[in-house]
Parts: structure tokens; sequence; C-alpha cells
């Protein structure tokens, strides 16, 4: 499916370089979403299916990094392409382009599962115990809806995980989108100097994400949990350091968020990685879509809400607002990390 998504999402880009109404740019929005939407779910099984759990951690790690450095190089592309062609539709096309000629290598790269290829499964190839323990915990030949209500829908675990996932979106939301027109308005900044510490909140969460990985495979032998509690807890104690320093100096309101990105990106990573290890081995994609649902719903929270809680408590409201949501996320944790047997 990762390769059909990514062609499709290659036209859809192409489309919008041949689109001139609103209404088209409308729907071609939308489907562009849909068609990013239905990629990481197979996504998250092929991880599963080829990669170990004592060695999924850093690789999940990896392929998160991708995220952020296409995203960061994703706005000097286009401005290169339309600044050497001159027209704005080129801003869409090599996008596109390069979308398309990616999903046609992962249509003859990507594989199925080690079993289509003659291959033995991962953990047995790797040895890994706990993989091992995972498959012999997931019955074979169950139908979809019986993994998904069983293993998924009746499952506690996945639960608590879907309640920290949905308040770390909120947190990352509201300290990637808000904090420019915070120092803006109420410092009197810049905008230059505002932005830019967006850009060292996304440096941490890039080096966040990458030492979470390795730490979780290496350091805490495959527990996502205890990892993601230890970057918890360094969150709650830089974000309540935030009042405290925002005054003081640029450098180290720059320095805090840094390292918030950092403890932030850890827990956000670990979860989308955590989910695969508490439900049916089969059941990766599953998992994955049906928790990506919530995530984009505790962004969504950091929209409009943010707003009307702004309007009502002011900026002191939207601290607090996040300053809960990395409570609830570290507590989340606390919960996985005591119940989940690896």
């Amino acid at each position: 499916m990762t390769g059909p998504a990514l062609i499709g999402v290659g036209i859809v880009n192409i489309l919008f370089g041949f689109s001139d109404s609103i209404t088209a740019f409308y729907i071609l929005y939308a489907l562009n979403a849909i068609l990013q939407g239905t990629s990481f779910p197979p996504m998250a099984k092929i991880m599963a299916s080829w990669f170990s759990k004592n060695e999924r951690g850093r690789w999940w790690a990896i392929v998160e990094a991708a995220h952020n450095i296409g995203g960061s190089l994703a706005p000097l592309l286009t401005s290169f392409a339309i600044a050497w062609s001159g027209s704005w539709k080129m801003g869409f096309y090599v996008p596109g382009a390069i979308s398309l000629i990616m999903g046609i290598l992962a249509l003859i790269m990507i594989k199925d599962r080690p079993g289509s290829e003659g291959l033995p499964s991962v953990g047995e190839w790797r040895n890994d115990p706990t993989e091992l323990a995972q498959v012999k915990a997931s019955p074979s030949n169950l139908g979809f809806w019986e993994i998904f209500f069983k293993y998924i829908l009746k499952n506690p675990l996945v639960w608590v995980i879907i309640v920290g996932d949905l308040c770390v979106y909120i947190a990352r939301t509201i300290l990637n989108d808000w904090p420019q027109i915070y120092y803006v308005q109420a410092h009197g900044w810049d905008l230059v100097k505002a932005n830019s510490i967006i850009t060292w909140f996304e440096a941490g969460g890039l080096a966040g994400g990458l030492i979470a990985g390795y730490l979780s495979d290496f350091l805490f032998r495959s527990n996502r949990w205890m990892t993601g509690l230890m970057f918890a807890l360094m969150l709650c104690v830089s974000i309540v350091l935030v009042p405290i320093v925002q005054d003081s100096s640029y450098v180290l309101t720059a320095c805090l968020f840094t390292i918030m990105g950092f403890a932030l990106y850890g827990p956000h990573m670990l979860f989308a990685v955590g989910c695969l290890d508490v439900t049916h081995k089969d059941a990766a994609g599953s998992i994955t879509g049906f928790r990506g649902l919530f995530s984009y719903v505790g962004a969504a929270l950091a929209g409009v809400p943010v707003v009307m809680i702004k309007n009502v408590w002011a900026w002191d409201g939207v601290y607090m607002y996040a300053l809960i949501s990395i409570l609830i996320t570290t507590l989340s944790l606390a919960i996985l990390a005591k119940f989940h047997r690896l």
C-alpha cells in the first residue's frame, strides 16, 4: 500500500499544478491528506515484519527522522524550483515527481514479509526471545475483526497509549505552533527571532527521537515505556522552567526549547513503535491507523480550543493546557511501564 499511496500523492500534487479553482484545490488538498494518511499503517506493518523487537526502536527512529528531514527540505526544494522556473506550479510538479519516483521504487523494492520471500521470520533470524514471545502470544488464522476487537478495542494498554499519545500531540502542536505568536505579542520579538525558537525546538526533536529509539533498544532492552518515561520527566522539568527563563535571555529560551523538543519527541516516537508491542503481531497496521486517528484529534485540540482558552484565560491558560497535557502523558507512560510485561 505504501507504493500506491506515494504514487497517488505524486499524481495529486501534479494535478495541483494544473488547477486554478479554489474548489479543485479543496478537493485535491483533502485527497492528498487521505492518501498520505493511508501510507503510514502499511509502513508500520513493514517495520513489524522485517525488524525484530530488539532493533525496531532505532530503525523506527530513523523512519521518524526522515519525516523531520523531509519536512525541513520541502520548503527549500519548492522555493528553489519556483525561483528557478518562475512559476508557482513547479512547487507542486517537483515534489509530485519525486513522490511518483519513490512510489515506483517502493513497489519494486519493498516486499510483503520474510515468509513471502521464503525466509525465516525476523524473530527466528535474529534469535530475539521478546519477538518470538509476541509471535507465540499471537494466534494465527484469526479474522481481521476478531483481532481488532480482542487485541485492540478490548486491550486496556491500547487505550492508555491512545490517551498518552493524544496528549503528546496536544503539547507538540502547542509548542510548535503557538510560541512564535506568544513571543511577538507578549514580548515584542520580531518574527524572525520568534520563529527561530521553533527551529531550535525541531532540531532538539530530531535528536530526541533518534536517541530515544536507540536507548529503548540498547539501554532499556526494548522497553519503550521506561525510556519514554525518562524523556517525559525531562519534559515536565523543562516546561516548568519556561516562565522562569523566558524573560532572562534569548539564548536560555532557545536552549530550553531545544531541550523541550528533545524530550517531547522521545515519547512521540516511542508511542508509535510501542503500540506494536502490546497487541497481536498481525495487527501492526490496524493499531497504527487506530492510534493515528486519535493523534490527529490531539492535534485538532491544540487549534481552535487554544484560541478559546487564550480568549478566556490569556496565555497563562494556554501554558496550563500544555502543562496538563504533558503531565497526563507522563502518567500514561508510568502506567504502561508498570503494567506492560515485555
